[in-house]
């Protein structure tokens, strides 16, 4: 995760100490670089490539460069043992897999939907008037029906105990366990500023509809009869660690992970409406069915129940937006079991829109309902790579490549991860700087180069000691100001930014200090816990891994036969040397961790 907010805060308080380097390895030529092979491998796993081996791919891609501009690197990977102080983020981000997984079946379900009504609406339109009529009066008895479904009233809580990183959910559970009340908490959520990517990505296409968070509470309001909230977590040791992570914060962003993606990477409007939707990923035994009675052209009786049947899942999915579980435990037995996910924002406006389309099914063009259901592929894809972390197989492929272009690799040893030890070497005279996204690099005031797998931006270089010299602080303080700002060690504190972190380290010199004296801003934890985590990371941060043996740190010749043989076995020889854009590689948010952030 790195420290959160550190970026944007640096950009507006010191900008001097980020340097761009638009030569990129060109302004390095004859350097040496640490880079953090566990966390360039998992950002070249999740590109959004269908290619199965698109991580040695990447991999090969990144060493040519290097050599072509006369750098030398050297690979570290995180080791077997990992630090039981970063236990919290592990959790983290295994639980956003989770969630990634369930909006990636949410997605899936709406795709199918989306895919039958194409099919569906064809028929529809070659209807006589009177069948048309009969088919609303059948869509107006569901509405009807849908209201009759009972509620469960809970409160809502604070905004600031179910923001989450850089996306704003809600939870969808079982209908019997609605939960309505005022709007406020909803408005609150969609009102909180949304991170904007720099480029020209999918979230234009979120944007270009125009519509107002009061809109979109209303329609749903509209269609479910019910309001929505959304109610914390009973006991904060029963639901994940996220919940209470140091990305917890007001002004956390609120972008998802498939904003990212390219438009020019999307599926053309045509392809879909021709029914190339990649079937084989989303067809069911319903679906085949469902094609043959549509190929058959069935008489108009079994278009309104086809129609009913759709509009029903639609509804059943709008009324199942609620949150996550009160506290006020509600009684489960076998056959009312709750099975919990969670809808972005992002898919929260497409089931607005997907309503749209039902409001006006008559007059609904062909053109609109492509798009939407181009627009849940892409996601459902999306999420789908995010929820499947790399495997050992991954890193023990990437290694090969490396080893093959003659890149030394080593592993950190004992609780030291990959980014301290890079820092290590760096630290010690044995490279030049770090390369990775990770900011945990700066804590231990080593060089940081970003950007190292986008070929298509200058790299970014920023020293750590520049920035403590810039903060003006001392060694020990300025370690403390990056932990109240947050990082895989340590919560941030509520209500305690960048700006208001800064003052109160400067005015108290250290964090025991800021506990004590701004009663206004507790820790999360307790103040016994929340301080034993500040003093483990204070010692992990204090603390440089032992150097490898130097025979490890060799540097070899490129083995061109070996790594024809890998480019053979594993089926790229198609895609070198240009068929590939790797520079796209680190493009998208497939950590959900809001890079740009830090």
């Amino acid at each position: 995760m790195g420290v959160l907010g550190l970026t944007p805060f640096l950009q507006k308080t010191c900008p001097e100490v980020i340097k761009k380097l638009p030569d990129r390895l060109r302004s390095l030529c004859g350097k040496t670089i640490v880079i953090d092979g566990t966390l360039i491998t998992q950002r070249l796993h999740f590109a959004p490539m269908p290619h199965p081996h698109r991580h040695v791919l990447g991999w090969h891609r990144i060493i040519t460069e290097l050599r072509e501009c006369n750098v030398q690197a050297i690979c570290v990977f995180d080791g077997r043992d990992r630090s039981i102080a970063k236990a919290r983020e592990v959790e983290r981000r295994r639980e956003i897999r989770r969630l990634d997984a369930a909006r990636s079946s949410i997605e899936v379900e709406r795709l199918s939907r989306l895919r039958k009504l194409m099919r569906l609406l064809p028929r529809y339109h070659s209807m006589n008037p009177l069948d048309r009529r009969r088919a609303t009066d059948a869509l107006e008895h569901e509405t009807e029906a849908q209201r009759t479904v009972p509620t469960y009233i809970q409160p809502s809580p604070s905004l600031s105990d179910i923001l989450h990183d850089d996306a704003s959910t809600f939870n969808v559970t079982s209908a019997r366990y609605q939960t309505p009340s005022g709007l406020s908490e909803i408005e609150n959520v969609f009102n909180t500023p949304s991170f904007q990517p720099e480029e020209d990505t999918f979230s234009a296409i979120y944007d270009s509809v125009n519509m107002s968070d009061a809109d979109m509470k209303e329609i749903l309001l509209a269609r479910t009869g019910q309001s929505i909230t959304v109610v914390p977590p009973s006991d904060p040791k029963s639901w994940p660690d996220y919940i209470n992570s140091p990305t917890l914060d007001p002004g956390a962003s609120l972008s998802e992970g498939a904003s990212n993606l390219r438009l020019q990477d999307l599926p053309s409007c045509s392809s879909i409406m021709q029914g190339e939707l990649r079937e084989a990923d989303f067809q069911t035994s319903q679906d085949v069915t469902f094609t043959a009675i549509v190929d058959s052209a069935p008489p108009a009786d079994d278009v309104i129940s086809t129609l009913s049947s759709l509009y029903q899942e639609y509804r059943n999915c709008v009324a199942q937006v609620t949150s996550l579980p009160s506290t006020v435990e509600v009684p489960e037995s076998p056959d009312e079991t709750r099975v919990e996910y969670i809808m972005s924002k992002s898919q929260l406006q497409m089931t607005i829109e997907e309503g749209q389309i039902w409001d006006t099914l008559g007059d609904a063009p062909v053109t609109a309902l492509a798009m939407l259901a181009e627009r849940s592929s892409t996601i459902s894809e999306s999420y789908a790579r995010r929820s499947n972390p790399p495997t050992v197989q991954t890193y023990e492929e990437s290694k090969e490549m490396l080893h093959a272009m003659g890149v030394p690799c080593i592993e950190s040893e004992g609780p030291f991860e990959a980014e301290a030890l890079a820092s290590s070497l760096v630290i010690h005279g044995v490279a030049d700087y770090v390369a990775s996204e990770d900011t945990d690099v700066l804590v231990y005031e080593a060089p940081l180069i970003r950007n190292i797998a986008n070929r298509n931006d200058p790299l970014i270089l920023v020293c750590g000691s520049h920035v403590r010299t810039a903060l003006q602080l001392s060694k020990s303080a300025y370690i403390d100001f990056l932990l109240l700002l947050g990082t895989d060690f340590s919560q941030r504190i509520k209500n305690v930014g960048p700006h208001r972190a800064l003052k109160f380290i400067r005015e108290y010199g250290s964090i025991e200090r800021v506990i004590a004296q701004e009663h206004k801003y507790p820790p999360r934890l307790s103040k016994q816990v929340y301080l034993e985590q500040v003093g483990v990371a204070r010692h992990a941060f204090a603390t440089l891994p032992p150097l490898p043996d130097p025979g490890m740190l060799k540097q070899h010749d490129v083995d061109h036969a070996k790594v024809a043989e890998i480019v053979q076995k594993y089926r790229l020889h198609r895609m070198l040397p240009e068929q590939w854009n790797c520079g796209a590689a680190l493009e998208g948010n497939y950590f959900a961790d809001n890079p740009r952030a830090r």
